[in-house]
């Protein structure tokens, strides 16, 4: 095996031991060689077909959304927080009805 030396910030240091502490990995060399085997394999692995729709799709309603926009053809004064927390409201009151 091949040997490399890094330097983390400490924040990632700490996420590193603590994933070691936990009982999760035996080392920090365990570690860095799943994580990198998973990395690895995401990159290498193509989209399927069912995710390559689903992403053609997603790319389909974030341009009509912006097209949308540069037309002007947005809602005006729409609050963000109070649409969630009504929609949250109406599920709460579904639910316990």
């Amino acid at each position: 095996m091949t040997q490399v030396a890094i330097q983390l910030p400490e924040e990632l240091n700490r996420f590193v031991q603590k994933s070691v502490e936990s009982g999760a990995y035996h080392n920090t060399d365990e570690f860095f060689v799943s994580v990198l085997a998973i990395f690895k394999e995401q990159i290498e692995s193509p989209l399927t077909a069912q995710d390559e729709t689903k992403l053609a799709t997603l790319r389909s309603d974030i341009q009509l959304a912006v097209d949308q926009v540069g037309r002007g053809e947005v809602i005006r004064g729409f609050e963000m927080e109070d649409f969630l927390a009504e929609r949250h409201r109406a599920f709460a009151a579904r639910r316990s009805a």
